[in-house]
């Protein structure tokens, strides 16, 4: 009996593991890497990155944030006229010169 319920949980956690992705449930302990604090996912190696100030989990929102953060400032440059045919025009107005 006991090897069947062995059997039942196995199959149930690998269909639950295909349909609903990993749990996350065994992670390593909080780490810092070139300025990244995160935990590691010890069944599928997916990085979660972590708050070493408040020693919990970061939300996507909050990872967007720092992500975003690190790249730096957008510049927004003029387009040359030499290659101005290719950009897309607005609709209603032609690129191409009468």
């Amino acid at each position: 009996m006991n090897f069947l319920i062995a059997c039942l949980r196995a199959v149930l956690g690998f269909f639950s593991e295909i349909l609903f992705g990993c749990s996350h449930s065994r992670l390593t302990r909080p780490f810092t890497l070139a300025d990244e604090t995160y935990e590691v996912c010890l069944d599928c190696g997916k990085r979660i990155y972590y708050s070493a100030r408040e020693m919990r989990p970061l939300t996507a929102w909050e990872v967007r944030r720092m992500k975003a953060a690190r790249a730096g400032e957008v510049k927004v440059v003029a387009i040359p006229a030499s290659v101005s045919h290719l950009v897309a025009a607005p609709e209603g107005k032609s690129n191409i010169a009468a």
